[in-house]
């Protein structure tokens, strides 16, 4: 058990109770990431038994559950939405470093908290369209030197050095020696890079909204794969699938794809009525199937091909799905550990 996680355990304890309330909580021995909780209101004591669940995904809870400790609550990062299905289903309670708390004890202790609008991290300076491009080579498993990634994305060397230099600037990219032998650049935590990297796509996002579009169907999947991909490639379009239609491709976790969500190079969205016609798409204001952004990149086409459909890469796929948040954050989740995103592999 790390101090670091009694820390976060009695510092959100606290933060769900009243300013009148105390928590006092010790870490039981032999039970790592297990804690007594005394909670005093007045003259009242409740007791509980808290397990820290770490980013508070399903798969974090699921552990807790299936543990031989009986515990009351968990508490964690962020408590997902599958997260806290499954905690009341075994009727356990949680708090979150979020703000958010659905708690209680047999004495009578009840607490609930919730927080609305939560803005999302915004990327630390120095984010453009070019090093974007340029991380989403790296994560995909690029050599991050300028003449691979060059190639790769289709940057100018002066763009591809700059971004590169400040990926090395801001301790993602390491080398051992600046010249000679050992100076090259290798990728230090990619885990790291990725949570920025995903950050700076969904600021950037956020500023160009999509075009929407209608289209009839029965299956979105199965018109996914035997309509809208042939289509595309008919018309010779750079193309990929993101979202929740990719996601049910490469590693399925969603019960439903609502709306198909495609990148298109701005040649082919540039000819709209042969893109229109091709697709049988109708743009609308709300009420959409699909939607569509100019493709950001070179790279953003050169994803995994799935059932003849060209998915985004992977690590596009998951900034594009946590951006969303809620379920779709879940899946973005499932993605990472399933398919290892970051990793290359």
């Amino acid at each position: 058990m790390a101090t670091s996680q009694l820390d976060r355990v009695a510092r959100v304890i606290r933060a769900a109770l009243p300013r009148s309330a105390t928590a006092d909580v010790r870490p039981r021995a032999g039970e790592p990431a297990v804690f007594d909780v005394t909670v005093r209101i007045g003259k009242g004591a409740h007791r509980l038994v808290v397990a820290w669940a770490g980013e508070g995904w399903p798969a974090d809870v699921e552990r807790v559950v299936g543990a031989d400790t009986k515990v009351d609550a968990v508490a964690a990062r962020d408590v997902s939405v599958g997260a806290r299905e499954a905690l009341e289903e075994h009727n356990m309670g949680w708090v979150d470093e979020a703000g958010r708390a659905n708690l209680s004890a047999p004495s009578g202790l009840l607490l609930v908290r919730d927080v609305q609008d939560r803005p999302r991290p915004q990327p630390s300076a120095g984010w453009s369209r070019s090093s974007i491009a340029v991380s989403e080579a790296i994560l995909e498993g690029a050599e991050p030197t300028v003449d691979v990634i060059q190639t790769v994305t289709g940057l100018s060397r002066g763009a591809t050095a700059n971004a590169l230099s400040m990926l090395e600037q801001k301790g993602f990219l390491h080398r051992a020696a600046r010249r000679g032998p050992g100076s090259a650049r290798h990728l230090g935590d990619a885990d790291a890079l990725l949570d920025e990297y995903a950050n700076a796509v969904a600021a950037a996002n956020a500023k160009d909204p999509p075009i929407l579009f209608h289209r009839l169907w029965r299956d979105t999947l199965d018109a996914l794969v035997d309509e809208l991909a042939p289509a595309l490639i008919g018309l010779g379009a750079g193309w990929s699938t993101t979202g929740s239609a990719a996601a049910a491709l490469l590693a399925p976790y969603l019960s439903s794809v609502p709306v198909i969500e495609l990148y298109v190079d701005a040649n082919t969205l540039s000819n709209r009525a042969a893109f229109y016609d091709a697709l049988k798409l109708r743009e609308v204001d709300s009420g959409h199937r699909i939607h569509v952004r100019p493709l950001p990149n070179r790279v953003t086409a050169l994803g995994p091909v799935v059932d003849g459909v060209r998915c985004a890469p992977l690590a596009r796929v998951y900034a594009d799905l946590a951006a969303q948040g809620g379920r779709r954050a879940e899946a973005a989740q499932h993605l990472r550990e399933v398919r290892h995103v970051g990793t290359g592999s």
